[in-house]
């Protein structure tokens, strides 16, 4: 539940997945209403021309309200447009001519496929974005686009289009904020064209606009003036002074749902995408899901665009990559021995106590060193045997110390970059590398993070509906910071509350506020 402050009057609203309902009958001066709205789930919300939707072998005519399921397909005529609602305060929207399919709709595990056309998001702002207080309104949830030859990747706020063709030419327009098109950053108001292996990034005029682009814009502007008409409807109107409201959540689903707790046991699955399997006994896969254990033996493999992140020990953290196959050859409190026989893994070691923890071997095709200090490793496999990179940390090999930044290659060692080099980097900094400083205390950042997206979520609003409407609207839970990157705040909200003003040395702010220092060293 959401607490907030008790006055003498309490207005009560549970929220569930699908909708706001009454709550029991009032007791103890308490007030309660009934709304309509919901959280989680992908929605319809606005359709302009000949928009269908297929599920299995049928196909429908896609209207306002309808909840799409994972495997569905979307596709759009000339001159036509959808708008989907995302995570409250997030938009899809679909052009003209346009196929898009979702592959997966938990907030966590976001992933859509753009066969053909345009699709642009709306990824909801507020005035925290960018500053020293951000916390967890930095958190964003990562929304991945596979198109026929690139995969972008969308985790801050801002408005971002991608455009795409079955040829293979895939073009990013970072309107607002920043995108990753296949490990290279888009930043604001610039271009990004994939064709092939190469990708060409250059600065664009945003005044130009097109009719999908000014129908999404239309849309914003609608969005935050119909947020703001709430202001007179009747729940909004009798809020009395000094009056706060209990927000309870139920029916949550995904991430969510799960409670920081760090598990004692090696080879805790701790994310996982559909399309990882695990084998324990030769050509018997079976799907991971994070009620799987692991053991001495295991093998993992993953399908094309979907990753696996395991607690091998508490605090640590290994990923593996799309396309990749890893080896247990050893999971016990003795010993961690892993052996990468295809693709790419990355171990991250916020944290190590030389004199606890078992040996860890990490082990490629032709080479293998032991981990000796905390830090960030990577290891690829390749035709021609692979390599293991010491981006921060040491290991030991050939009983020789190797430190940062430093790639081994069978028995060479040489310098290495320490740049970003892929998606799959990208996709390790978002799940947190590294530890998080603030002020005196630190914590692992992918502990951090996970519970700062957790709160972000459940205090960020929710997509009500008004009476006779088929349009939702979002209404935040508290906070009349946030804003459409398009411009305009949500200003109505459901209990608005006055937010705090800090008063700092900002000469200081550096030391006070150090923010997150991780184990992969940047250029």
């Amino acid at each position: 539940m959401i607490y907030l402050p008790h006055s003498r009057y309490t207005k009560v609203i549970a929220i569930t997945i699908i909708s706001i309902v009454l709550n029991s009958a009032p007791t103890n001066g308490q007030r309660h209403e009934s709304l309509m709205g919901f959280m989680i789930g992908l929605r319809a919300n606005a359709v302009k021309g000949d928009v269908v939707y297929q599920r299995e072998h049928g196909k429908f005519a896609l209207e306002s309200g309808l909840e799409l399921d994972e495997g569905d397909f979307i596709r759009s005529g000339a001159n036509a447009y959808a708008e989907l609602l995302l995570d409250p305060g997030n938009y899809l929207r679909i052009g003209s001519e346009t196929e898009c399919q979702i592959f997966s709709e938990q907030p966590d595990k976001m992933r859509l496929k753009l066969n053909r056309g345009s699709i642009s998001f709306e990824i909801l702002s507020s005035d925290w974005d960018g500053s020293l207080f951000s916390g967890k309104w930095e958190a964003h949830e990562l929304i991945r686009v596979i198109t026929p030859n690139a995969e972008v990747f969308i985790n801050q706020p801002g408005i971002f289009r991608i455009n795409t063709t079955s040829e293979g030419r895939t073009e990013v327009i970072a309107r607002d904020g920043e995108a990753v098109i296949n490990g290279r950053r888009v930043k604001k108001k610039r271009r990004a064209v994939a064709i092939g292996d190469a990708i060409s990034i250059s600065e664009f005029d945003s005044k130009i606009e097109d009719a999908f682009d000014v129908w999404g814009r239309e849309r914003a502007d609608r969005s935050v003036v119909a947020n703001r008409s709430l202001k007179k409807a009747p729940w909004a109107k009798s809020r009395k002074a000094g009056e706060e409201t209990e927000v309870e959540l139920s029916g949550e689903t995904g991430q969510y749902k799960k409670m920081s707790v760090v598990s004692a046991r090696l080879g805790v699955v701790n994310f996982v995408e559909t399309g990882v399997e695990m084998s324990r006994t030769a050509n018997d896969w079976q799907q991971l899901t994070e009620k799987s254990e692991l053991e001495t033996g295991d093998t993992l493999r993953t399908s094309k665009y979907s990753h696996v992140e395991l607690l091998v020990l508490p605090d640590m953290y290994l990923r593996l990559d799309e396309e990749s196959e890893i080896l247990f050859e050893q999971l016990s409190n003795d010993a961690i021995s892993l052996k990468l026989l295809r693709g790419a893994a990355i171990l991250d070691v916020p944290r190590f106590n030389r004199k606890e923890a078992p040996q860890i071997t990490l082990a490629g095709p032709s080479t293998s060193v032991v981990v000796a200090e905390r830090g960030n490793y990577r290891i690829d496999a390749t035709h021609n045997g692979g390599e293991i990179m010491v981006r921060d940390g040491k290991v030991v090999h050939a009983e020789r110390l190797v430190d940062a930044c430093h790639v081994i290659a069978g028995k060479t060692v040489a310098d290495c970059d320490n740049r970003t080099k892929d998606n799959f980097d990208f996709w390790s900094e978002h799940r947190g590398e590294g530890e998080y400083f603030i002020g005196k205390s630190r914590m692992v950042t992918a502990t951090y993070l996970a519970s700062m997206r957790r709160i972000r979520f459940k205090d960020t609003g929710f997509w009500f509906q008004s009476p006779g409407q088929t349009d939702y609207i979002f209404v935040p839970f508290t906070s009349t910071r946030f804003r459409s990157p398009y411009g305009g705040h949500y200003s109505t909200v459901l209990a608005p509350r006055p937010v705090p003003v800090n008063r700092f040395d900002i000469n200081r702010a550096s030391d006070r506020f150090p923010g997150t220092q991780i184990a992969r060293p940047r250029p």
